[in-house]
C-alpha cells in the first residue's frame, strides 16, 4: 500500500452504514493492516441502548464471520449475564463495598462486547460495563468460550 492511502485510511476513515450495526467508522491500523477493523456504536437488541463493538474487516467491511458472531450475541445475552453476574459481584464487593442488586441495570449499563478472533477453536471475547452511581468503574469480564 503506498503511502498516500494509508495515510487517507488512517486520517479520513472510510465509513459506512450497516443496516445491522448502524453507523461504521474502518479504523486502519498501519503498521499491522491485518488487525484492522469496523467500529460501531451498535444499538444492542436486548437493552435498547448503544453499545461499543469492533468487527473485524477491510476496507470492503466487516468480515463475516465476525458479524455472525456480534449477531448470534443477543439470543445468548440472557445466559451471559447469568455467566458474568458472579464476577460483577466480586467488582462490586471489592472496589465499591457493595451487594450486586437482583437487577444488575440499577446500577451498570452494557457498555460493550469484543472478540479477538471469531473464528478460533475456542473464542476469546469481553463484555464491558459502566457503573452509573456516584463512583464510575469500567468493568471488562473476559470470556474464554462460555466461561469468564
Amino acid at each position: 500500500m503506498n503511502i498516500f492511502k494509508s495515510l487517507k485510511l488512517q486520517f479520513r476513515p472510510p465509513k459506512m452504514h450497516d443496516p445491522d450495526f448502524g453507523h461504521l467508522t474502518f479504523m486502519y491500523i498501519s503498521n499491522h493492516p491485518e488487525r484492522s477493523y469496523w467500529e460501531a456504536e451498535w444499538m444492542f437488541p436486548p437493552t435498547g441502548t448503544p453499545v461499543s463493538i469492533g468487527i473485524d474487516g477491510d476496507e470492503s467491511g466487516p468480515r463475516s464471520e465476525a458479524r455472525q458472531w456480534y449477531l448470534k450475541l443477543p439470543s445468548r445475552f440472557s445466559r451471559i449475564l447469568e455467566l458474568a453476574r458472579p464476577e460483577l459481584a466480586k467488582v462490586f464487593k471489592t472496589w465499591l463495598q457493595q451487594k450486586l442488586p437482583d437487577d444488575i441495570f440499577t446500577v451498570v449499563k452494557l457498555s460493550g462486547f469484543g472478540v479477538e478472533d471469531p473464528q478460533a477453536q475456542t473464542v476469546e471475547w469481553d463484555i464491558m460495563f459502566e457503573t452509573t452511581g456516584d463512583k464510575w468503574l469500567g468493568i471488562t469480564i473476559p470470556f474464554v468460550g462460555d466461561e469468564p
